[in-house]
């Protein structure tokens, strides 16, 4: 027995990551996942390895920019299996994410939002109806420690910081319907990550020298392993909260 079965979960970003640790982390623990991001093939990837390890996985390509095709993928989840229990907002934009505020290009800055916060907002509002006819459910969203150290990431740590305070205020306002809405910090191996640190040689020495456990998480351990459990009933006493998954690098204050 799981801690997440008989859950329906949708994970954008699900195809690399730490879309993809929560993916593998949640289907062993039971859930029916539904994998969700622009690359058919690079889910279909994901969704054989769930499968191979008797897990259950549906593939669902779609940009979560495009709000049609995010409504169209939400409203076939509920047909599908009758529910809609967990989501995972783990998509963002391959854009480089460091860049100095006054030299970031206009179409930079409009694709990390409408990555970011804006398709995280439309994610909740539409499976909002579809857990409260479940009884309740679990959304995870992903910040950033960017948003305590933003130099030479303002607008990417600007966008974690409104899904920071999107997320606050679905926490308070749909609590009476048994929603719990929860934000992540992820610390972990990704093509995203790499590209960032490949910008500065030994960046990614000194980001693990920084990190006081002394290494970047794992995707599916230390990322995965704990959004499991907010998605989960075992965390069902936490909501509005921030939990930094970065082995000590950021801590809240």
């Amino acid at each position: 027995m799981g801690k997440l079965d008989g859950k329906v979960a949708i994970v954008t970003g699900a195809s690399q990551g730490s879309g993809y640790g929560a993916s593998v982390a949640m289907a062993r623990e039971g859930a029916t996942i539904v994998l969700v991001s622009r690359t058919r093939a690079k889910l279909e990837s994901v969704a054989r390895e769930i499968e191979a390890a008797g897990g259950v996985a549906m593939v669902h390509p779609a940009d979560v920019t495009d709000r049609a095709a995010i409504t169209v993928m939400v409203e076939d989840v509920a047909a599908r299996f009758g529910r809609i229990d967990v989501l995972v907002n783990a998509a963002q934009s391959p854009v480089i994410r460091t860049a100095p505020i006054a030299e970031i290009s206009d179409a930079d800055v409009s694709e990390l939002w409408e990555s970011g916060a804006v398709a995280t907002l439309a994610l909740m509002r539409a499976v909002r109806p579809h857990m409260i006819a479940a009884g309740g459910g679990s959304i995870v969203n992903f910040g950033s420690g960017a948003v305590h150290n933003p130099q030479f990431y303002g607008v990417y740590a600007g966008v974690k910081a409104a899904i920071q305070a999107i997320s606050r205020a679905a926490a308070i306002e749909w609590a009476k319907e048994g929603i719990r809405v929860n934000v992540v910090f992820p610390m972990s191996e990704s093509p995203a990550a790499d590209a960032d640190f490949a910008l500065e040689e030994g960046r990614t020495e000194a980001v693990r020298r920084g990190i006081p456990l002394g290494r970047i998480g794992d995707p599916v351990e230390d990322i995965g392993q704990p959004i499991a459990f907010l998605a989960s009933d075992e965390s069902r006493f936490i909501t509005g909260t921030t939990v930094a998954l970065t082995g000590g690098l950021t801590y809240l204050r």
